[in-house]
């Protein structure tokens, strides 16, 4: 790193903490200021915002570490959450936006009657994704931070502060690396905790351009280097390479473990990504309005599984060529490596100056999404009910301070960044069926949903020890992901199904509200629209059914045609082309003729029931 790299790295820093500034005394007016930006942000913005913070720091080494060790196919364990995020753009976006919620856990209590059961729910999620979860996530992040900062600025991974004893017996160790990220998260801290969500969303698009020129540049240098011929002849003989890496798919013929993980990935891996979640409702419930909100869906599939993955995919697989011994959890750090091995001066200062953003982008929304939580859904209803909006915004910048303490607390408990990620797979897949029906189907309530995360959290968990993954004659694990989650989801879905139909016999007031108001179509909700003589539009389900599929098609055929192309398959990227133009001109024909139609209805979500 020379003077012009950290010129650029202290140029994002200093952006970010104007930006902090410029919007500290608009995020204070309110809670829907600070949490959703006075729901003013267009499409674009929104879009793009999403798309930065899915960029963490983690991501690039999660997924070259991910193609080392498991092949261009094992991408399918996020590439299959594309099948569940083009269907939030057409069956879910608008109605998140038309119920003007601050938080996705408001939901519950619009969705669901009064009573103890619906306050448990809610606490619950509050403790288990605002705190939990959101702890695990930011702790992922920063272990895949200290790896980047660890090789590209060298230093020590020697502990220079310990708590609770030394070396293996102290609970809490802080190396070089600890430092200069805590000294980073601090920055973070105080520029979200003075802007609200403004500040992450704008700083959101100054970290996607430094973060796209750095790794796109990174790829061709590295792609580059191997000089003449493809990349599978330049990685024949290199060790542990085999033509399976390469393939898009596992053998489906074959019936092994990896592929009937494909298929399980393929199946039921997307079920609870469908709906939204977390930062990406609090993103939807941020927008203009409801055509926005789709839009902005839109836009963030395209630049999340089209412009990005190819980049990383082939800095990982070059880097074989490099770094040949890096196996298991230690292939993710192959990606800060070939930064430091290919970039030279000024660029190498951008790409760090990304990842250090991406490490602090993700930070802020996950401090700014968990205190919505905490202040919104436990905080504000159960605690403390009648304070002013000021008061509830200063509570909001103390709990975004607890939030960060817990991550540095968890991070020094994780080994490896895929690890995280599979085990809450496991839990989240499980509860995905419920998160989806809540909205389609009425006899969905707060007991469907508790004995739906309690089942996921009991077998999940049980699943970890009792499924692990074996070891073969080789002494290398096979990978029982797919196992466990599908005795997860199966179970967790028998049991929730027969508890809906045990404690819902007819609609509730509640539940005819809610359907008054959002108005989601579909089979689910005849009986309370026959009720009520409300309906949704005239082949809503419908347009929605056929965007997703064309939007699907359009993304699918995108991205796996750019793999072909970069691969040289030359007829499997032209059937890819092929696919790709015709859902091109049935996704535009659907959003010109209907598929957006009822988004810009005016929301009538201030009658919104308590």
């Amino acid at each position: 790193m020379l003077l012009i790299d950290w010129l650029v790295v202290a140029a994002y820093v200093l952006i970010a903490v104007v930006l902090g500034v410029v919007f500290s005394k608009k995020a204070s007016h309110s809670t829907a200021d600070f949490f959703v930006a006075g729901r003013s942000l267009p499409w674009w913005i929104a879009g793009t915002s999403l798309v930065a913070t899915t960029f963490s720091t983690d991501t690039p080494l999660f997924v070259a570490g991910l193609s080392r060790n498991e092949g261009i196919h094992g991408n399918w364990f996020w590439w299959s959450a594309a099948i569940g995020q083009t269907a939030t753009i057409f069956f879910f976006a608008k109605y998140w936006r038309r119920s003007e919620a601050l938080t996705e856990i408001e939901f519950v209590a619009q969705r669901y009657d009064p009573g103890p059961e619906r306050s448990a729910l809610r606490i619950f999620k509050v403790l288990f994704d605002g705190v939990l979860f959101n702890c695990v996530v930011m702790a992922s992040v920063t272990l895949a931070a200290t790896k980047v900062i660890q090789v590209v600025l060298g230093l020590s991974a020697e502990p220079v502060f310990e708590l609770g004893g030394t070396g293996d017996a102290a609970w809490l160790s802080i190396s070089q690396a600890g430092v200069v990220l805590i000294v980073l998260a601090v920055v973070a801290l105080g520029y979200a905790a003075a802007s609200g969500l403004y500040g992450v969303a704008y700083t959101d698009l100054v970290q996607f351009g430094l973060a796209m020129l750095g790794t796109i540049w990174l790829a061709v240098v590295s792609y580059r280097s191997m000089g003449e011929g493809t990349l599978a002849e330049n990685l024949e003989g290199v060790p542990g390479f085999h033509d399976q890496l390469l393939g898009m798919f596992p053998d489906l013929m074959s019936m092994d473990i990896l592929t009937f993980t494909l298929l399980v990935y393929v199946m039921m891996n997307w079920w609870a990504i469908a709906p939204g979640t977390g930062y990406f409702v609090q993103r939807l419930l941020a927008t203009k309005s409801e055509k926005d909100s789709v839009l902005a869906f839109l836009w963030f599939n395209f630049c999340h599984y089209v412009l990005r993955p190819w980049p990383w995919i082939i800095v990982g697989l070059v880097s074989m060529i490099y770094f040949p011994d890096l196996q298991g959890s230690d292939a993710e750090s192959a990606f800060p490596m070939m930064i430091d091995k290919f970039l030279g001066p000024g660029i190498k200062g951008v790409m760090v100056a990304a990842m250090l953003a991406a490490f602090m982008s993700t930070i802020d929304t996950h401090l700014n999404w968990g205190a919505s939580y905490l202040v919104h859904d436990l905080y504000r209803p159960f605690i403390k009910t009648d304070g002013d909006e000021r008061h509830y915004v200063r509570a909001s910048r103390a709990c975004m301070l607890l939030l960060m303490i817990a991550a540095v607390i968890v991070t020094t408990m994780l080994t490896g960044i895929l690890d995280a990620y599979k085990y809450l797979g496991v839990i989240v897949g499980g509860i995905g069926s419920v998160l989806i029906l809540r909205w389609y189907w009425w006899r969905v309530n707060a007991w469907s949903e508790i004995s739906a995360i309690v089942t996921a959290l009991v077998v999940g968990n049980a699943c970890e020890f009792l499924l692990a993954n074996p070891v073969g004659p080789n002494g290398k694990e096979t990978d029982w992901f797919a196992v466990r989650l599908l005795v997860t989801v199966a179970v967790t879905l028998a049991v929730w199904v027969g508890v809906t139909f045990a404690t819902s016999k007819s609609p509730s007031p509640q539940t005819v509200r809610f359907f008054e108001r959002i108005r989601v179509p579909g089979p689910g909700w005849q009986r309370v629209a026959e009720q009520t003589g409300v309906a949704a539009l005239p082949g809503e389900f419908v347009r929605s059914a056929l965007g997703w599929f064309a939007s699907m098609g359009l993304i699918f055929g995108l991205l796996l045609g750019i793999g072909y192309a970069l691969l040289e398959r030359w007829p499997a990227a032209g059937v890819s082309v092929g696919v790709t133009a015709v859902s091109g001109v049935a996704l535009v024909w659907l959003l010109r003729n209907g598929a957006l139609s009822g988004v810009n209805r005016k929301s009538e979500a201030a009658e919104a029931v308590s």
